[in-house]
């Protein structure tokens, strides 16, 4: 089975092995796919149809090229290379709502001529070829609809390119350029395709007719962009792209790139060999416009060009009176008269350079130079260029080159200036972090100093062996916070009984790696004890070790630990959760007593048995699986658990213990595995809320008060295996009204007193037919004496 990408919606393809043909199961349309391939060139032919699909027809066809020169007989390679050098795009027909193809690159070019096409035919098989050659018919159907719309079209010289919207929807810089481009070529008389008004009011079918005849009539294209993303956007590369392939075959045509707040060399690669022009460059459009006419004239009659108007020598007076105001700093009424000058002659390029200066606070020409802001922007510098003959727009450009140079010194003086600010700033926050630094390392060593001194309170005693210590008690210590170091050289490798035993005031232990046991009652009643970390060369934890220890909230007992000692945790009243390693075999009895706020515990595969009152007072606890290593549950183990609703008894376990669940209140099932061959006295004793209980087969015997107060149980199974039931056993189940039991029921020891509900009707079955669901007969208890219905 393999995963193909659907031509038409991009859903996957499932094909099984050999097939040709599949259909979508998102657009329901039959889709050739290839055959024959490996995990590889599967995923290129993914990789392409996605891109495809997302209009990258470009970035596609070199990936179909790849795999046809890796294998020559892919058709699907073929057929792909033809998507894209029509631009194929499949969309919903809003009457059928079946997908149709739409071509984003019209050509005059027939698609049944093409090489590609033939040779996708030559490669197909009988079932491949007849869809390719239906869809090959309607992209030609809709290939001469674009032509004939085309030659319809307009003529057009300039063809502005660039992205309308960025990511956000947006209006791009671009955009606002191409806008201002547009109006300056049309005002010098270009007829200019611009998309915002050429496709203005037209729908989207219409738009490629329109784009390919303007492709094809423009002279020039302008590529705009002011970031390299831009440049490089699907549709903006779909029309460049196209417009150089139309060079190739028409060098008369000419691409402008032109870029501004960027660098040349981050334009696209084609465009290496072109002259791009930087549109922040002042004069930029002048230029264009020069090289425009070059291309547009070229092989045409040649234009009428009105020859420079002279000067009015009449207004020269006024040009001279204009430069004493500026002298004089007299700027309003310079202003004054460089609108009568312009009022007589609008073209007056000297009475523009006039305004320029009054516009920058330039008392002279010269002074122009010092300026210390962009004049490239500014509509007199504009005019200027405009109406200037060659000694004007020379003195406006030589005093743009001299600004730029200037603000240049400016930019790097200010960035010099920051990155100064930085490296101070870094500076200080370095000096700042060795201060910490210092700071902590004092602090640790003032801390270790202490803890040397607290230890210096305990008391150890040598092992036989002579090699290590035992902590055995605390002196006169009152320190909140202990670090068990070596003593005398030698490491430290228990914890004796009682060492710690009503240490009020200590709130955390390190325990160093060589202790390898914690003795009986080490940490008994440390009642401010919140932290202790127990190292991985730990194996036991004696009886009453944390005993009482009521602000230990959370503990990590390590996988050395193969046994935890009776009432090791009792009565850790904030104690949260436990994991019990894999390492432990058996959960001494009481161990977590009395942990009121535990919710949570995890046994481990390891452990064997549960000890007697091992969860006893547990009330915030809501459930725990019992994993299937555990064979016994000790008595009391899990009485009074309160919270208590569900609990998965495995097939290992082989006894439960007396009371195990009594006062469980909102426990509401249990299974009894089949090992179990004795429910305990009391054991479901107050589970008010309990409403199933399944006896297996494996049960002799119900003990005294097995399921005294359970108000919500409404029915029981006895199997055929009991012998025996105890006094009160079914005592105050209020609800009871059915009791199912076999041939054995006359025999069973007990039955009388087991204090069954007068209104319970006993259903009894013979064991021999056990599938006719008949009751042989039914009868009640009143006052221990049977009696028929």
């Amino acid at each position: 089975m393999s995963i193909f990408k659907c031509k038409m919606c991009g859903g996957d393809l499932e094909a099984s092995d050999g097939a040709a043909v599949v259909e979508c199961e998102y657009c329901g349309t039959k889709q050739t796919v290839p055959k024959g391939i490996d995990e590889n060139m599967q995923n290129l032919f993914n990789r392409a149809n996605t891109l495809r699909i997302k209009g990258e027809f470009d970035k596609a066809e070199r990936l179909y090229e790849k795999i046809v020169q890796s294998d020559e007989t892919q058709s699907e390679a073929y057929w792909g290379l033809i998507l894209c050098k029509y631009g194929i795009e499949y969309v919903d027909d809003p009457t059928t709502f079946k997908k149709v193809p739409t071509c984003h690159r019209a050509s005059y070019d027939s698609i049944v001529a093409d090489d590609d096409y033939k040779s996708a035919l030559a490669n197909a098989d009988l079932t491949q070829k007849a869809i390719y050659e239906e869809q090959a018919r309607e992209i030609d159907r809709i290939q001469k609809d674009s032509l004939s719309l085309s030659q319809k079209e307009e003529k057009y010289d300039v063809f502005i390119c660039y992205k309308e919207t960025d990511a956000n929807g947006q209006r791009t810089q671009d955009s606002v350029i191409a806008n201002d481009i547009y109006y300056q070529l049309t005002n010098e008389g270009f007829k200019v395709f611009y998309a915002a008004i050429t496709l203005e009011g037209k729908l989207g079918s219409a738009y490629e007719p329109i784009i390919f005849a303007a492709l094809n009539s423009a002279k020039v294209m302008l590529t705009i962009g002011t970031r390299p993303e831009y440049f490089n956007a699907v549709w903006v590369k779909n029309e460049w792209s196209r417009f150089l392939k139309i060079i190739q075959k028409d060098r008369s045509k000419l691409l402008i790139p032109c870029y501004r707040d960027m660098d040349a060399y981050e334009l696209p690669e084609e465009f290496a060999h072109l002259q791009a022009q930087d549109m922040s460059k002042i004069g930029f459009i002048n230029d264009v416009v020069r090289g425009i006419k070059k291309v547009v004239v070229k092989n045409e009659p040649a234009k009428t060009v009105e020859a420079p108007k002279a000067q009015n020598n009449s207004f020269d007076a006024l040009i001279k009176r204009i430069y004493l105001l500026l002298e004089d700093g007299d700027f309003n009424k310079a202003d004054e008269l460089c609108e009568q000058v312009l009022n007589g002659e609008p073209e007056n390029a000297e009475a523009y350079i006039c305004k320029m200066l009054i516009e920058f606070k330039c008392h002279t020409k010269d002074k122009l130079f010092s300026v210390k802001q962009s004049i490239t922007n500014s509509k007199n510098c504009n005019k200027v260029l405009r109406f200037g003959n060659d000694e004007q727009i020379a003195y406006v450009k030589s005093a743009n080159d001299k600004i730029q140079v200037t603000l240049q010194k400016i930019r790097e003086e200010e960035e010099r200036r920051r990155a100064e600010e930085r490296r101070k700033a870094e500076e200080l926050k370095r000096k700042q972090e060795e201060e910490r630094r210092k700071a902590e390392e004092l602090k640790r060593k003032q801390e270790e100093e202490a803890r040397r001194e607290s230890s210096a309170g305990l008391e150890f005693e040598l092992n036989k062996d002579g090699k290590s210590y035992t902590l055995t008690k605390v002196g006169s210590c009152k320190e909140k916070n202990i670090v068990i170091d070596m003593h005398k050289g030698l490491p430290v490798t228990s914890i004796g009984g009682n060492a710690f035993y009503e240490c009020s005031n200590l709130t955390s232990i390190t325990i160093p790696n060589s202790v390898m046991s914690i003795g009986e009652s080490a940490f008994s009643r440390c009642s401010k004890l919140t932290s202790v970390t127990i190292p991985n060369s730990v194996t036991s934890i004696g009886e009453r070790a944390f005993y009482s220890c009521e602000k230990l909230t959370s503990i990590i007992i390590p996988n050395s630990v193969t046994s935890i000692g009776e009432k090791a945790f009792e009565k850790c009243s904030n104690l949260t959760s436990i994991t019990i390693p894999n390492s432990v075999t058996s959960i001494g009895d009481a161990a977590f007593f009395g942990c009121s706020n535990l919710t949570s515990v995890t046994i481990s595969n390891s452990v064997m048995s549960i000890g007697w009152c091992a969860f006893f007072l547990c009330s915030n606890l809501t459930n725990i699986t019992i994993p299937n290593s555990v064979t016994s549950i000790g008595g009391r183990a899990f009485n009074l658990c309160k919270n208590l609703t569900s609990i998965t008894i495995p097939n290992s376990v082989t006894s439960i213990g007396v009371e195990a669940f009594e006062n469980c209140s909102n426990l509401t099932s249990i299974t009894i595995p089949n090992s179990v061959t004795s429910i305990g006295n009391a054991e479901f004793l107050g589970c008010s809320n309990l409403t199933s209980v399944t006896i297996p087969n494996s049960v002799t015997s119900i003990d005294e008060r097995a399921f005294y107060l359970c108000e919500k149980l409404t029915s029981i199974i006895i199997p055929n295996s009991v012998t025996s039931i105890g006094r009160c056993a079914f005592s105050a189940c209020s609800n009871l009204t059915s009791i199912y039991c076999f041939d054995n029921w006359d025999n069973i020891v007990g039955i009388k007193n087991a204090d069954i509900p007068r209104k319970t009707k006993i259903f009894h079955y013979s064991a021999n037919k056990p599938n006719k669901k008949l009751f042989k007969r039914y009868w009640h208890y009143v006052d221990g004496v049977p009696t028929e219905w």
